[in-house]
């Protein structure tokens, strides 16, 4: 015999109300109530019907987190940011990967049309600014990390084109002036952003842009390697490097130890986003920090709120970012 919610009520000796509080984890509930409830569920082996109980309250309590990839381990501090926002509203995070195909991330977005979730946060997307902006007046959507250049659509970042600047700086501030750039064909718009800052520091120093001190590749540690080489045999080689993600860094590194040349003394290397192997690579590297768990926290915070209001936030936030300063930049 299948068990009702009913029963549950009766089992605990609350309300069926209560009971719905309790399972929907709404605040109104004295723990003594969601304790019996709890035990309740548990002893009777009750399993609320979320399908039934979704259609006819036309919502999900589900939020999609669309990522590239599970590759960028600092998406894992910003799902759990997320996660921790909306468990504590009673929402759920369901997180699905793109591989860099805007097709994919439309697709994955037809969880949204059909009304399968409630939201969607899009970390570096790939889908067309228009579009995005399009589908944004139409459901409850956000983007996270990334950024777009169309404004009034719910965002969460840090202001990347500072943080490129202030690590340009940093190098530059220690007597370089050949710093390399490494950044990637894809051309999302935290790596412009990211350029842009490495251009601007250049400039308010009054060091000339040199376009042959810029790699481009892809987002792996290969690239790195191949582009420290590069920028290492030029006819007048980078006495620095500044590279949009550690990743590319830390494959940078890796080349320029392995060919003899001592990191934070006779080229100096700066990374972004502050993975975990930033600092368990020896030597150790600088790098910008971001906060994913707070970005992650914050979006979903703002994008709860949105579900629940009428009139939603189109805001840009821009979270702080810091300087990690570490043995590459000879810290």
């Amino acid at each position: 015999m299948n068990v009702t919610i009913k029963d549950v009520a009766k089992a605990a000796n609350v309300s069926v109300a209560t009971v719905s509080r309790v399972l929907n984890r709404k605040n109104n509930v004295s723990e003594e109530a969601v304790q019996a409830v709890n035990r309740a569920v548990e002893e009777l082996g009750y399993s609320p019907n979320f399908l039934g109980r979704d259609l006819r309250k036309s919502e999900t309590k589900r939020i999609l987190a669309i990522i590239a990839s599970t590759e960028q381990t600092f998406y894992s501090e910003v799902l759990r940011g997320m996660q921790d926002a909306a468990y504590a509203e009673g929402y759920d995070v369901l997180i699905a990967t793109t591989g860099n195909d805007p097709d994919h991330e439309m697709h994955l977005l037809g969880m949204l049309f059909s009304r399968a979730v409630d939201a969607a946060v899009l970390l570096a997307p790939k889908l067309d600014s228009k579009t995005i902006y399009d589908l944004s007046k139409r459901y409850r959507l956000a983007i996270c990390l990334e950024r777009l250049d169309i404004k009034d659509i719910l965002c969460v970042t840090i202001n990347n084109e500072q943080a490129g600047y202030d690590a340009t700086k940093y190098l530059i501030g220690k007597g370089r002036k050949r710093i390399g750039l490494i950044t990637t064909t894809i051309r999302s718009q935290s790596s412009v952003d990211r350029e842009n800052g490495y251009m601007r520091a250049l400039k308010d120093s009054n060091i000339e842009f040199d376009p042959e001190l810029v790699f481009y590749g892809d987002y792996d540690a290969e690239t790195g390697t191949r582009a420290c080489k590069y920028l290492l045999e030029l006819k007048n080689p980078a006495d620095a490097i500044f590279s949009i993600s550690d990743t590319l860094s830390i494959g940078a590194m890796t080349y320029a130890v392995q060919h003899g040349v001592t990191v934070g003394k006779d080229v100096l290397f700066f990374g972004f986003d502050n993975i975990p192997y930033s600092h368990m690579f020896i030597p150790k590297l600088s790098t910008v920090d971001q906060p994913c768990y707070l970005q992650g926290k914050t979006v979903a915070e703002k994008l709860i709120s949105n579900i629940r209001n009428e009139v939603p936030d189109t805001g840009t936030y821009m979270l702080p970012h810091s300087l990690i300063l570490r043995d590459s930049t000879g810290d």
